[in-house]
Order: structure tokens, then C-alpha cells, then sequence
């Protein structure tokens, strides 16, 4: 790196044009001119680049100069929550007094400590005070709009980004996080320009690469939203809210090239019903013969999994990976996500998508069918109303109007719902079989009473990708601000042919919906 007269300066005019490495280079230079504000610019930059060890070998370093100094106080403290040393963070931020110009930066930092700690009330009520004497700080701001996503007070938090923005126009994360926002309020073409807007200020951010793949793959753009998508992994190294977490092995990625003769591992990334859902894209891997394909997932969906893709290898998920995928030879690796991206799956409108990719057990599906078939010819209904996070209200369905409206001659109504309240209980008396709750753990026997039904009408869950990934009829009931993979607004989704979806009024309510539910579950 050319060496400048005054290499702080030259880091951080790295850091405005995007140049992340070179910058950590410079504030490297830096440090016998300015120890502690050299090694804390430094370690800022790397964990923007995800190096938290390095990010942290020189915030120990600057520390150790300076263990009151708020400066080194901070970034100890920045560092550690990320690292999930909740306690240790606020200790060292708590030692930064008020009267230190850093103090706001403290506090913002502090909240996102309390949301590491699942406290977002506590973390809420904090920001509110400290916003009464620093209301013109952006970082006091963004904290607030992240502390409000959590507690699903999405109004409020894209007004937060917005005071964030308007403070800070440059604010790659505040733009980001409006974009974010606005993708949950059901305006994806907002989001898509305040997320480009976001990768622009930000040089590319992989936060911010995130948040506008999933803009894009929603407003229909998937070429570009699932070459985006391949960001999530670094994003998680910044924010664990945005990306995915991911997992480590030593064969290479695999670049999309002729797999004959070629061993590939696919791992899962996400919750159950991702794996679920991008299991879809299985088959047209198998097509291209990998010698061979070893899938490792989840250990609730081995069982399925085994079954359904006969030509794999499937590994039950441990931490670390077991040694039969870690002590042997393999020629390539993907997330099940990244295949979206390297089998061009998007070509022709989704053209190569199965209908039906998931095999369930017979006998388990016939045991479930004959309980609930008493009157000959009648047709089963499952349902499933309530989103499994219990913060998200906005995605469950008001059960009482649904089975009204569900209700008729001729059908049986079967719940899927797992964690029935009394309420809902008594409700369903006499109107809806009630089984014992499908056990978490037994995934292959929840795919089994979903396919066990005619139809299954569910709110987006587990529920959901089993049915809809078995070819059964299924009618999806979503929210305006739903996962992106469903399409903003769209009747249909290319991920699963036998599937309907229906939205969420223009104001927020069901009442419309379903109403057209009701009506159309025994048509198309």
C-alpha cells in the first residue's frame, strides 16, 4: 500500500470508497502515531468484513493501552455482544459516562446488546430516554428501528429508519433497514430502491446485498435477487438478524460446472421449512449425476429426507459435522440455498419445478385418512391458522371467521395446528377433529397428516412447505410483508405448482380473504 503522510486519514478514505482491506492496512500503519484510535477504526472495519477474530485481537490490543479510555470501552463492548457475550458488553458500556461525546454510541450499542438477549423492551424503554437528550444522533435512531422490527412494530421502525436517513443520508444500514421494513409492509418496489440505494452508500455491504436479494426475488427480478442472495452468509458475520448462519467444510464451492464423476455435499441453511422448500431443487441436481450427492440436514427431516431423494446420501445435521462427511473426499459443496442460483432454476419461469418432490409413508398417511373419512365421499380439510413466532401477530389468521367460513356439507375439517389454546378448543368443538399435537421432533409424521387431506389451508409454516412440497392442494393464507420466495402478491408460486396463495386485505385484516377461501376450497 503506498504509504501516506497521514495513514489514518488515508484509512478512512479507504473506508468512504468501498476499500475495506486496504483500509485495515492503513489504520494498521496508523497505529504507533495513534494506538488506540488506529486499532479501534481497524477492528470497526473488520467487523464489517465478518474477521471477528482479527476484530478483536485489536480491540484486546487497544484495550489494554487504554481500559478506561470510552473509546476502547466501546469497541469492546460492540465486539462483544456480537460475539454473544451479552453480560460482558454492557459492562463495558455501562463505564462510558454521560458526558463523553461517545456516550449516545454507547447506548446504541447497548441496545443491540439487550435485542443479543431477547430484551427489546428493556432496550426499547433505554433508547426512548436516551433519544430525550440526543435526539440528532442517526446511530440512536437505527438502533431504535431494529429494536421496533423485533417487537413487529413495523410502523414505528420505518419511522425510525426514516429519522436515521434524514440525520444520515449516507447510512447504508438505515437504508437498509427502511427497505427491510417496507418489504414486511408489502411494498417491495420501495424496498428495492432503498436497498439499491443501501448497496450504494454502503460499497456493497453484504447486509445490504441481503435485504435487496430478497427485495428483488419478490417483486419478481431472480436473476438478480438469488445472485444477491449469495451474500447472506457474510451478512450473518455483521448481523445475525439479516443472513444465515452458515456451516464450515473443505471442499470448494460448487461453481455450477458439470458434476459427472463428482462427489457434492448440499447442506441446509435456515429453519425446517427452508430446508423444506429449497429441497425442491434436489431433483435437478440428482439429474446431473453427482457420484455422490450426500445431503446433510436437519436431523427432524432425515427420515423424509431418506425417502424422498433415494439417490442422496442424507446425514442427520450435528455440530461439528459428523466425520463420515468430514473424513472424506468430496469435489464440492453448496448450501441447499445457493442451488437457486448455480442450477439457474429461475430459466423459463421456474419451468424444471417438481410437482410433487416429497415421498411421505404410506402407512402413515392411510392410518390419519381412515380417522377422519367416516362419511364416504367427504372431503378433508386441514387447517393451520396461527404463525409458529408467537411475536407475529399480523401472520396468524383470526380462527373463529376461518372455520365459519370453512364450514360445510360435505367437509371435514381437520386441525393441523399445533398448541390449540382452550379458547380455540372450545371454539372447534363439535366443528373440527382435534388430534394430539404432532411432535416437533416427528416431521415425517406431520408430512403424513398433511397428506392424509384433500386440501390443507395454512398460514406460512412448516405446515405449509410439507403440504404444498408433497403435491397436495394447498391454500397458503399470507401476510402483506410474507417471505419473499412466495412472490409479493401473487395467486401462484413457481416453488410449489399445486399451491394457492391468498393475501391479507389492503388494510391489514382477513375479512376478505376469507371469505374468498371459503368459497374457492372446493374449486381451484
Amino acid at each position: 500500500m503506498p504509504q501516506s503522510e497521514d495513514p489514518l486519514a488515508e484509512g478512512d478514505r479507504l473506508v468512504r470508497e468501498g476499500e475495506r482491506q486496504k483500509a485495515v492496512e492503513a489504520y494498521d500503519a496508523a497505529v504507533d502515531g495513534a494506538p488506540l484510535t488506529a486499532r479501534a477504526r481497524a477492528a470497526d472495519v473488520l467487523l464489517e468484513l465478518g474477521r471477528m477474530d482479527a476484530a478483536l485481537e485489536r480491540a484486546e490490543a487497544a484495550w489494554r493501552l487504554a481500559p478506561e479510555a470510552p473509546e476502547a470501552l466501546l469497541l469492546m463492548g460492540r465486539i462483544a455482544w456480537r460475539a454473544r457475550a451479552v453480560r460482558e458488553a454492557l459492562t463495558c458500556l455501562d463505564r462510558i459516562p454521560e458526558t463523553s461525546p461517545l456516550w449516545p454510541a454507547a447506548q446504541a450499542e447497548r441496545a443491540e446488546a439487550l435485542l443479543a438477549a431477547r430484551r427489546a423492551d428493556e432496550a426499547y424503554e433505554d433508547l426512548r430516554s436516551a433519544l430525550k437528550q440526543h435526539s440528532d444522533k442517526p446511530a440512536l435512531w437505527l438502533a431504535l428501528g431494529h429494536v421496533l422490527m423485533t417487537l413487529d412494530r413495523l410502523e414505528e421502525a420505518e419511522d425510525a429508519y426514516r429519522q436515521t436517513v434524514d440525520r444520515l443520508p449516507t447510512s447504508g444500514r438505515g437504508l437498509a433497514g427502511l427497505a427491510e421494513v417496507c418489504l414486511r409492509l408489502g411494498r417491495p418496489e420501495e424496498a428495492v430502491a432503498a436497498s439499491e440505494r443501501a448497496v450504494e452508500m454502503s460499497h456493497g455491504s453484504p447486509v445490504a446485498r441481503t435485504v435487496l436479494a430478497n427485495a428483488l426475488i419478490a417483486v419478481g427480478r431472480h436473476e438478480e435477487g438469488w445472485a444477491a442472495y449469495e451474500s447472506r452468509f457474510d451478512a450473518y458475520a455483521i448481523d445475525h438478524r439479516v443472513g444465515v448462519k452458515p456451516r464450515s467444510f473443505e471442499a470448494p464451492n460448487w461453481d455450477g460446472s458439470d458434476l459427472t464423476d463428482s462427489s457434492i455435499l448440499v447442506w441446509g441453511e435456515g429453519s425446517p421449512s427452508d430446508e423444506v422448500c429449497f429441497a425442491a431443487l434436489l431433483p435437478q441436481l440428482v439429474a446431473l449425476s453427482p457420484t455422490p450427492l450426500v445431503l446433510e440436514c436437519d436431523p427432524r427431516l432425515q427420515v423424509l429426507f431418506e425417502r424422498s431423494f433415494p439417490d442422496a446420501e442424507v446425514v442427520a445435521r450435528t455440530t461439528p459435522p459428523a466425520t463420515e462427511l468430514t473424513d472424506r473426499f468430496l469435489n464440492w459443496q453448496s448450501a441447499i440455498g445457493g442451488l437457486a442460483h448455480r442450477l439457474k432454476a429461475y430459466r423459463n419461469g421456474y419451468a424444471a419445478m417438481p410437482r410433487g418432490y416429497l415421498t411421505v409413508d404410506d402407512g402413515k398417511r392411510e392410518r390419519w385418512r381412515s380417522r377422519w373419512t367416516g362419511d364416504a365421499g367427504a372431503r378433508v380439510i386441514g387447517v393451520a391458522w396461527r404463525h409458529p413466532d408467537a411475536d407475529a401477530d399480523r401472520r396468524s389468521v383470526p380462527f373463529r371467521p376461518l372455520l365459519d367460513a370453512l364450514s360445510a356439507s360435505g367437509r371435514v375439517l381437520v386441525s393441523l395446528q399445533r398448541g390449540m389454546t382452550d379458547d380455540e378448543r372450545t371454539t372447534a368443538d363439535g366443528r373440527m377433529q382435534i388430534e394430539p399435537d404432532w411432535d416437533v421432533n416427528d416431521v415425517d409424521d406431520l408430512a403424513a397428516r398433511a397428506a392424509a387431506c384433500d386440501v390443507v389451508v395454512t398460514v406460512d409454516s412448516l405446515v405449509a412447505h410439507l403440504a404444498a412440497g408433497s403435491g397436495i392442494d394447498t391454500r397458503v393464507m399470507l401476510d402483506a410483508g410474507a417471505d419473499a420466495r412466495w412472490g409479493a402478491g401473487r395467486a401462484q408460486t413457481p416453488w410449489y405448482p399445486t399451491t394457492r396463495l391468498y393475501w391479507q386485505d389492503a388494510g391489514g385484516g382477513w375479512t376478505r380473504m376469507i371469505k374468498r377461501m371459503g368459497a374457492a376450497v372446493d374449486g381451484s
